[in-house]
């Protein structure tokens, strides 16, 4: 199984404004990051109704409508996540297929990432965890199938 931790952070932008009208009403951002071989992508936690609203590319569309079909749009206090590769050396943010679903209430995260173009084709499903030393700069949330002391 393939090494995966997700930060997740107080987003110190929502509700402000990123454009004439439009405010940003990600709640959560954070990073992924997989090990053999390292990758890296970014996360913006939405509510479901606006996260399905950022809904773009043909692929996203498909998700959508998949998870239509299933119990995830009515979950209470859901919040979702299209996934974006981050390229650490050019800067550059990539859309790829997949999602992340975070159920506050039961502390439960789903993650698929279909990223062919870096051979990352999984899903995940990880417990979520509050972090005991959250604060600027550092995660509140964490979620991980990896001891993160020997994480290198």
């Amino acid at each position: 199984m393939r090494e995966i931790a997700v930060r997740m952070f107080i987003n110190e932008k929502y509700a402000g404004k990123v454009g004439n009208m439009v405010f940003n009403r990600a709640v959560y951002n954070g990073s992924i990051e997989l090990h053999n071989p390292i990758q890296k992508y970014l996360v913006d936690f939405y509510s479901y109704t606006h996260w399905e609203n950022h809904a773009q590319s043909p692929e996203q569309i498909d998700i959508v409508t998949e998870l239509a079909n299933t119990d995830l749009p009515t979950a209470p206090n859901i919040l979702m996540s299209w996934i974006k590769h981050w390229d650490r050396d050019t800067k550059v943010k990539v859309s790829v297929p997949g999602f992340c679903a975070y159920l506050q209430d039961t502390g439960e995260m789903h993650l698929r990432i279909y990223d062919a173009q870096r051979s990352t084709k999984s899903s995940w499903d990880l417990p979520v965890r509050h972090c005991k030393n959250a604060g600027p700069k550092l995660p509140v949330f964490i979620a991980t199938n990896v001891d993160l002391t020997v994480w290198q």
